[in-house]
């Protein structure tokens, strides 16, 4: 409701209370729709996330890890599905914060990223101990600057059908940990930039020696033979 006001604010609606309808007029539309089959219009809304049946019902694992550098922190987070499909997102904590306030900042995050995406069902995975334990209930909450933390937490939480949560070592939270460093080390002038990786499986010489002897061609094993030596 609150995205279906937020859609209409733009326009100058005027509410008109409607007129009875009477029964033959309704006796006279039937007939204009004999099957009785219809299909509801879909509508998308601004801003709107649509993701598949299938997608909403399995399960996603989302990793997360956080750490603070020179007092400021970076953030890692990737989603992945059972069919293989990934999202990976880094953030910079351009602010004070802990270790642990960033791990909680960053399982906020991608619980946000999760509803957003209309994900239902979710495994989640962190290399904080605490956080884990603390957002299971079985570690206590001993610092009051994270019970803000884990009170938004625990209420993200109730969106969604089925959530599991578990620790896991750092070994096995590679990509996480790798964008933790990206976001805290990395300048970024504006809100966001984009950053491609691209994977190369041959050496740049091997990539040039074979692009320059595909274009001498045929003339290529005759020239190394007439080298001296």
């Amino acid at each position: 409701m609150v995205r279906w006001l937020l859609a209409l604010a733009e326009y100058d609606i005027t509410c008109v209370t409607p007129k009875a309808i009477k029964s033959q007029e309704l006796i006279d539309l039937l007939p204009q729709f004999p099957s009785g089959e219809h299909e509801p219009a879909e509508v998308p809304l601004p801003g709107e996330v649509h993701v598949s049946a299938a997608a909403i019902e399995t399960y996603w694992d989302l990793k997360f890890d956080g750490a603070s550098v020179a007092g400021k922190g970076g953030a890692g987070i990737t989603l992945t599905s059972q069919e293989g499909e990934k999202f990976h997102l880094s953030y910079k904590l351009d602010f004070e914060c802990s270790n642990n306030e960033a791990e909680y900042e960053v399982l906020i995050l991608g619980l946000i990223v999760a509803q957003k995406k209309g994900l239902c069902k979710l495994k989640i995975w962190g290399d904080s101990k605490l956080v884990v334990k603390q957002t299971m209930g079985d570690f206590t909450l001993k610092e009051p600057l994270l019970d803000p933390y884990r009170t938004i937490v625990q209420k993200l939480l109730t969106q969604f059908d089925d959530v599991q949560i578990q620790y896991t070592p750092r070994t096995h939270n590679h990509f996480p940990d790798a964008f933790v460093t990206l976001g805290a080390k990395v300048d970024i002038p504006d809100n966001s930039i984009a950053i491609i990786i691209e994977k190369r499986t041959t050496p740049v010489v091997l990539a040039e020696e074979h692009t320059k002897q595909d274009a001498e061609g045929w003339k290529a094993d005759i020239i190394q033979q007439l080298k001296p030596g």
